[in-house]
This record gives structure tokens, sequence and C-alpha cells, in this order.
């Protein structure tokens, strides 16, 4: 099962991690012209989390983490400096948009 992580870029605080809560449940759509669209679906409790996120709105790092068919962990990142990103507060439903990803495998990058 894939692991969202989204992370403050600069200080690196998360404010939200599927692993660490199992009732974050995301989905991730490809749209037109090569953005995605990752929607995530938030339980209740973490509005101060919530909150504090679309103050950093702009400074986002979005990871999904897929362990591959051999056993290795890819991961993606997300880039949503020039991204939409809003929250309905009533279904607790967070759209993060981005404009480019990065797709990568943790393990060709160790020493």
């Amino acid at each position: 099962m894939a692991r969202l992580v989204i992370k403050h870029a600069v200080g690196g605080r998360t404010f939200v991690d599927s692993d660490a809560n199992q009732q974050v449940r995301f989905e991730i759509k490809k749209l037109d012209m090569g953005t995605t669209l990752i929607i995530a679906h938030l339980p209740e409790g973490l509005d101060k989390d919530v909150a504090e996120l679309l103050k950093w709105k702009q400074e986002l790092n979005i990871f999904i983490f897929e362990v591959l068919y051999d056993g290795r962990e890819q991961k993606t990142w997300f880039y949503t400096g020039d991204g939409d990103i809003q929250y309905n507060e009533t279904e607790r439903i967070l759209r993060l948009g981005s404009s480019r990803e990065i797709r990568y495998l943790p393990s060709n990058y160790l020493m």
C-alpha cells in the first residue's frame, strides 16, 4: 500500500502521514497538460495540522512512497509551489495540485 507524506519544505515539519494515521486515505489523478491532483481524505482531529499546512501551502513537499514488485521503494516528489491547494473543511478533503513531479528510487542514492 502506498504512503502519503505532506511536509513543510523549509522546516521539515510533517503535517500529514498516512502511515502515522491509518485513517488518512488518498488518491492520485492525472489531469490535462501533465498536472496531477492529489486528493487526501482526512479524519477528524487534524484541524490544527491542516490550518498550519494551509499557512505554508506554497512551501510544501508532497511525497508518495510505493513498494515496487521487487521490494524496492519508489518515491515520488510533487512540486506544489505553483499548484492549487484547496481544503473543504466540511468534508475534510484536501486537494493538492502539482505541475511537476520527480520519481526516483532512494536506494540509488545510498552511499
